[in-house]
């Protein structure tokens, strides 16, 4: 009897020292990602931990729209064509709007 109760402590023992180990674990993973907002929670699968991110929805993304200076239409600007002018970038909805603020500008210049 004695023999298995032995045997039950030595068990509690190293669980409850793996429970530390990974909470310890958990903790310093917790810090290393305190400043990403998408965190949902951490999961624990044979012993490795992950972080479980959330991932965000085409609608959650912020799209940057600009105007083109041609003909006034609002663009994204992933979707932009663009020139740099006297340091300032300008973006146009389509190549020809591009290359008529060019011809303009290079008018413009010469004159």
């Amino acid at each position: 009897m004695e023999l298995v109760l032995n045997i039950f402590v030595v068990i509690m023992l190293v669980s409850l020292f793996n429970l530390i180990r990974y909470m310890l674990k958990i903790r310093k993973i917790l810090k290393m990602n305190k400043d990403n907002p998408n965190i949902q929670g951490i999961s624990i699968i044979n012993g490795e931990i992950k972080v479980i991110e959330k991932i965000p929805t085409p609608s959650e993304i912020t799209r940057e729209l600009v105007v083109d200076p041609i003909c006034g239409k609002e663009i994204e600007k992933t979707d932009a064509y663009r020139v740099m002018r006297e340091g300032k970038e300008h973006f146009f909805c389509s190549w020809e709007c591009r290359e008529r603020f060019v011809k303009e500008h290079t008018l413009e210049g010469n004159e």
